[in-house]
């Protein structure tokens, strides 16, 4: 019921209709969509009719349906608004991935300079190992 047209739609008449306005909508649609006028594949639409009617002429089925529909319509647009509220991933990632890099460059700057300072107190043994495996 909520991915399709209301049922308003369906019969093409206002929200604030009177009871006769739904009635003559109703007898307009069923007779452009009866399956012996319209042809065999109207089935469905002739059913989407008599559904809107059979709720639209009721009224208890009418303000159940209307309050449902106010309801349907404030959880849209507080869905729109809290995804329009929250961030793009992409938006919020950004600042990290700069704090993740800057402190990648920084790490490895301190370790080179801390390699480079600490190869002469090594013994002899030590830095021709460590010159080895840089060299892989």
């Amino acid at each position: 019921m909520s991915n399709g047209p209301t049922h308003y739609e369906v019969l093409r008449i206002a929200r604030d209709a009177s009871a006769q306005d739904v009635r003559l909508a109703y007898r307009r649609a069923a007779q452009q969509h009866h399956p012996d006028r319209a042809g065999p594949g109207s089935q469905e639409a002739m059913a989407r009719v008599n559904e809107a009617y059979a709720v639209l002429s009721h009224p208890q089925r009418r303000a159940s349906y209307d309050q449902w529909m106010l309801a349907r319509d404030a959880r849209r647009r507080a869905d729109a608004a809290a995804a329009a509220a929250q961030p793009n991933r992409f938006e919020e990632g950004k600042a990290w991935g700069l704090v993740a890099a800057t402190a990648a460059v920084a790490l490895l700057v301190v370790g080179t300079v801390l390699l480079k300072a600490g190869l002469p107190s090594l013994p002899s043994g030590a830095r021709t190992t460590l010159q080895a495996g840089a060299g892989r």
